[in-house]
């Protein structure tokens, strides 16, 4: 059994110990409260749209840990007095002098189109604007619809996708989306695309043969598909269907058969056959005094017509065919012509 005297330096020992881990542990802890140093920055309290003006009840001055205050962070409210923002700022960023107009400036939307590009603005509805779901950044394809004109030279209508990949710069007059996404709760009246000048003259010349619609596609998508046109006659032709891996993204290669016969018949569906209508079957009944000339129906093979285009008297020939002429070596003789006329041709 441990004594008395020994429990005492024992309890002592372990006082010791503790009472020296405390002090070291708050030793610590003010070296590393005295290493971190913090600056007093402007943070947005909410969303705040491009241009819009500022008040200080849209701010906070917040304390920032010195070595992550971004460059270009605001620490004086008379800093961003009287300035706008030139992009979307978020609730939670830090307001930074890159993202404000110089005092008194606003927003000039043309100063953002691209060198060597052009702005160009058409008019949409609900219809050819996906119902008012775009927003400035999407893209697009553009898509015309021209209907049959012979005057024009347009034999028929037709439908064909004539841009691809565009970026759409501004919705109306919005050239950036808000942070709350207001512009895409109404439709549009107009959209502007940022475009080449030859892909300008292209939209206009397509919106006085037709009517022009967008067609948003996915934001990574970069494919350029293959230029392809759909007239009337495709459509009536064959049939399309989606797939739940089309409407996931991943691509469905449909395999080409090995078949003969089915490429073929493939052939043949997919493509409009033009078939020429052939000439009417004709024959010509020789009587004793007149020639009639029968039409036959081609396709339920039944006579139409009984035509009399000369009359030839007792002499004359039978003959089948629409340009045979009558030959006189092959008519019947004249004493026979009461017996044999009309001519039975079933009969050998």
């Amino acid at each position: 059994m441990m004594r008395p005297k020994s429990l005492v330096l024992l309890a002592l020992a372990l006082g010791c110990g503790l009472v020296a881990s405390i002090g070291i542990s708050q030793v610590l802890d003010g070296k590393n409260q005295k290493a971190v140093e913090t600056v007093p920055i402007y943070v947005a309290l909410q969303n705040i749209n491009l241009g819009d003006p500022l008040d200080e009840a849209m701010v906070s001055l917040q304390e920032w840990p010195k070595n992550k205050v971004p460059v270009g962070a605001i620490t004086k409210w008379e800093d961003i007095e009287e300035r706008r923002p030139r992009a979307v700022i978020f609730a939670g960023e830090p307001l930074l002098d890159g993202k404000f107009l110089p005092k008194g400036q606003t927003h000039d939307p043309i100063a953002g189109i691209p060198a060597g590009m052009r702005l160009k603005t058409i008019s949409v509805d609900a219809q050819t604007s996906v119902a008012g779901l775009l927003s400035p950044g999407d893209r697009v394809d553009l898509q015309l619809f021209v209907e049959r004109n012979e005057k024009n030279g347009i034999t028929h209508a037709f439908t064909k996708i004539i841009l691809q990949n565009i970026r759409v710069y501004a919705v109306d007059q919005a050239v950036q989306r808000s942070a709350d996404g207001l512009e895409a709760r109404t439709v549009a009246k107009t959209v502007s695309l940022i475009v080449t000048p030859q892909q300008a003259n292209r939209i206009t010349t397509a919106e006085n043969l037709g009517e022009v619609s967008l067609i948003p596609r996915h934001p990574d998508d970069e494919k350029i598909v293959e230029d392809w046109e759909q007239s009337i006659d495709d459509l009536i032709a064959r049939s399309d269907a989606n797939s739940r891996e089309k409407e996931q993204g991943e691509p469905d290669n449909e395999p080409v058969s090995d078949n003969p016969i089915t490429n073929v018949l493939r052939s043949v569906i997919e493509q409009s056959v033009v078939i020429e209508e052939a000439a009417p079957f004709k024959m010509k009944l020789i009587f004793p005094d007149e020639v009639q000339e029968l039409q036959f129906d081609n396709a339920t093979g039944e006579p139409v017509e009984a035509v009399k285009p000369h009359d030839y008297g007792a002499a004359g020939a039978v003959s089948i065919g629409s340009d045979a002429a009558p030959q006189a070596d092959e008519s019947p003789d004249a004493d026979d012509v009461d017996n044999d006329f009309p001519i039975d041709l079933k009969q050998k």
